[in-house]
Order: structure tokens, then C-alpha cells, then sequence
């Protein structure tokens, strides 16, 4: 079997979406005949969840940005492993100005210029030298063929970049999130030059640059225009279809035979703060009553995991009594109560930057065989690959949620369920299928 190392900076940490598209590679690439190393870092407060996966997985040395600074101030071994949990959730402004306790404006800004300076190109830079030992030395011992880095952080695509350098293998760097073309981060105009050309000079010698959508590449080929980029739909874990298929299966399941006389919404996810915001359900509902078109007691809305401003905003349109919280269950669970539902609802950010994203629960939804309602910014990746898949409706107003929400609540009446009418084939948008698309390109190395 061939081999590749794949640098990932997120794998361990299971429940984050950045880590299943590398967890998923590291599972199935080995189907398309090749062996996947894996070089990651040893975060220590980090669990080690792999049961599940048959790779060598190679953890090497970390050392977060403010540790580095702080051991060198305390006389510390330079590879001590020291780092906050929270580091992976923060910015590094952010967590640069939590270190300190000024309140003055002037030291404010003097501590975010700090930052822009000391993460540049991010926060986990420190983990470039050990990575690259580790991985030199995989090279120098054994027959590797390829390289895949994945970002963010952009660390994995320097780490790449240099092992580039010294041993011409092929490298394809997977781009999740774009670099300088991503929407949602800024930077002073100083770090931006530098940042931009750091990213041209990174790529120069790339073979393949991958990302998650169509939009994202075309967005990428303008600061990439000569290289050779392809778009890789993340999708489901087959695993997830196999545990859903044994819950149908089951004899004695209520699933199949489930009777109700509740249209059944059911959302599983992070609402991030607010910013995916339900509150257009919650009034089309309201007014839909008020018109005397439908009973809202025979609806229910179900969310599990986060519950940010739920009870007030069922509550300011009266909707107390179908809102159901249910806490932060386990994904098996999350599965079995998205079988038992009608609708699944996709609640994503009302934005322009939202655009070229697609949420990665979208191809969950595609395995349980449920008409999904999404809910969110009115063009872009999602609304094109929902129209395209007919797997349900996208909205991003209040009349067309209406709309939408009365027909799914008259065909409930009428019928007593709502039926899927895609005919997707759910297999093009599996996680074997995007690394089979992986290892495609790492055959085109011949």
C-alpha cells in the first residue's frame, strides 16, 4: 500500500467539525489503497479517541505561542506541552488581551498590534519544528509518496511546505477554510501584505489545492489563478449509516411504525451566540395562527445542544409550550431522535460570508432520508446544493418560511407524515466518496 502523511492540527478533538473531514481520511483512504500517517499534536488535555480508526497516528511535541514566550522568561525547557484549553477557541487578540489586566485603550490596542505580530501566521507556529522532525524522519526511513496539509491552522501548510522544499513529494493542501480569501477574518493592512504574500509563497509549489465548495474555489483561483484547485464536498461517516440501519432494522423499534400527532422539527447543533437565529420559524408559526391557517399545538420543535435565547424567543411569540430543550445528548442518540422526527431543521447564519460555506450537518441529513428545512442567508453553497439535491427547502425571509411551513404542516394533516422526494444518491456525498476523491488526486502524481 502506498503511503501519505497527512498534517493535521485538528483530529483528536472529535466532537469539532474540523476534525471528522481528517478523521474520515484517515478511516477510509486506505480502501483506495493508501496508508495514511498521521502527524497531530500532543494538546494533552486532549483525549485520545481512536478505537475507531486502523492509522498510525504520530504525536509529536506542542508548544502554544504564550508558553513559548513565558518559558523563555522562566528558564523552562523550550518543548514543555503546557497549554489552555481554551487556546483553540480564542483568537489570538483575544487571548492576548485576556493575559493582561489593562482597562486602558492606548495598551488595549498596543497588546491586539502585539498579537498581530507574535500569531502571525497563527498562534500554533511552534509546532512547526516538531512536526517537521517527525515527519522528515517518517520520510527518510520509509517510502512516502505524498504529503495532504489541512487548515487551519496555516501552520499545517508551512510544515507541508518545507517537507515540500527538501523532498519534492506530492503535496495537496486542503484548504477548509480559506487563507486571505476568508471572509470572516481581517487583519492591519501591515499583516495583510505580509500575510498575502506569505500565502503566494506557501502555494508557489502546491500540486493541488483543495477545498470544501464550488464557491470557494472559484473564490480561491483569483488569488491562485495558475494553480490547480478542485472542490471536495466533505460528507456522512458510513459508520452513522450502519448504527441507523441497525436502528431500523431492529424487531422491536418504534422507529418505522412511529405514529404522532405533532409535526415534529428537530434541530442538533451550536446556534454560535445567536447567530443562527430560529426567530423566523417562531414567527411564521405565530402569524400562520393568528391568520387561522394552522394549530400550533400540533407542532413541536425539538434543539439539542446549545438552547442561546431559545426560551425568549418562543416566548415573545407565544410558542412556549411546542419548544422542547433537550440538552446536549450523544450523537447516537442525536441520530435516533432525528429518525423520529418529520422535518430537520439547518439554521445557519444570515450573512453575505456565509455564502461559500455548506454546514457539515447538511450530509448527515442526506443519510437519514428527512426533508430538511434550512434556514439562512438567501444565496450561496447550501441554497444551490439544496435546490440541486431536492432534499427540501431553503428560506431566508419570513414569508417564504411561512410558506414553506404551512405546506409542511398541511401535508402532515393531510397525510400524517412528509415524504422525502429526493433521489439523491446518498453515496456520492459519503466520506468514503471524499477520500476517494483524495486519493484520485494522489494518484495523479503518475
Amino acid at each position: 500500500m502506498r503511503k501519505v502523511i497527512l498534517i493535521a492540527f485538528y483530529f483528536n478533538q472529535v466532537n469539532e467539525i474540523a476534525s471528522k473531514r481528517l478523521r474520515a481520511l484517515a478511516k477510509y483512504l486506505p480502501e483506495f489503497g493508501w496508508e495514511p500517517i498521521i502527524i497531530v499534536p500532543d494538546l494533552g488535555f486532549i483525549p485520545k479517541e481512536n478505537a475507531d480508526l486502523d492509522c498510525r497516528i504520530i504525536y509529536t511535541e506542542y508548544e502554544d505561542m504564550f508558553s513559548h514566550f513565558s518559558n523563555k522568561f522562566k528558564g523552562k525547557s523550550k518543548n514543555s506541552k503546557e497549554i489552555r484549553s481554551d487556546d483553540l477557541n480564542e483568537s489570538e487578540d483575544d487571548k492576548l488581551k485576556d493575559s493582561t489586566s489593562y482597562s486602558n485603550p492606548i495598551a488595549s490596542k498596543a497588546i491586539s498590534l502585539a498579537g498581530e505580530v507574535f500569531a502571525y501566521p497563527d498562534g500554533m507556529k511552534y509546532w512547526h519544528e516538531s512536526a517537521f522532525e517527525a515527519a522528515s524522519r517518517i520520510i527518510e526511513e520509509e517510502e512516502i509518496e505524498a504529503i495532504i496539509s489541512s487548515s487551519w491552522p496555516i501552520t499545517c501548510h508551512t510544515i507541508a511546505k518545507d517537507l515540500k522544499d527538501k523532498y519534492d513529494l506530492f503535496w495537496v493542501a486542503d484548504l477548509r477554510d480559506l487563507w486571505n480569501m476568508n471572509p470572516y477574518v481581517s487583519h492591519t493592512f501591515i499583516r495583510e501584505y505580509f500575510e498575502r504574500r506569505l500565502e503566494l509563497k506557501t502555494f508557489e509549489n502546491t500540486d493541488v489545492l483543495t477545498t470544501t465548495t464550488d464557491l470557494a474555489a472559484d473564490t480561491l483561483a483569483t488569488m491562485h489563478p495558475t494553480s490547480r484547485i478542485v472542490p471536495i464536498l466533505s460528507g456522512y461517516d458510513e459508520d452513522d449509516l450502519s448504527y441507523l440501519e441497525e436502528l431500523m432494522l431492529k424487531e422491536d423499534s418504534d422507529i418505522l411504525n412511529d405514529s404522532h400527532d405533532k409535526l415534529k422539527f428537530i434541530y442538533a447543533g451550536s446556534l454560535y451566540g445567536g447567530k443562527r437565529d430560529p426567530s423566523n420559524l417562531f414567527k411564521a408559526i405565530r402569524q400562520l395562527e393568528d391568520e387561522n391557517k394552522l394549530d400550533s399545538s400540533k407542532l413541536s420543535i425539538e434543539f439539542y445542544g446549545d438552547s442561546t435565547n431559545l426560551k425568549e424567543i418562543a416566548e415573545k411569540y407565544g410558542l412556549l409550550d411546542i419548544l422542547d430543550i433537550g440538552g446536549k445528548i450523544s450523537h447516537e442518540d442525536v441520530l435516533k431522535k432525528q429518525l423520529e422526527s418529520d422535518v430537520l431543521l439547518l439554521i445557519s447564519w444570515d450573512n453575505e460570508k456565509e455564502k461559500m460555506f455548506i454546514p457539515g450537518k447538511i450530509y448527515e441529513y442526506f443519510a437519514l432520508k428527512k426533508p430538511v428545512l434550512s434556514i439562512g442567508h438567501k444565496e450561496g453553497s447550501l441554497k444551490d446544493l439544496i435546490e440541486e439535491t431536492k432534499v427540501g427547502y431553503h428560506v431566508s425571509d419570513l414569508e417564504s418560511t411561512k410558506e414553506v411551513v404551512l405546506r409542511l404542516y398541511t401535508e402532515f394533516l393531510e397525510n400524517g407524515r412528509i415524504e422525502f422526494n429526493s433521489d439523491i444518491n446518498i453515496n456520492d456525498y459519503s466520506m468514503g466518496n471524499m477520500a476517494k476523491k483524495f486519493a484520485d488526486l494522489l494518484n495523479s502524481l503518475n
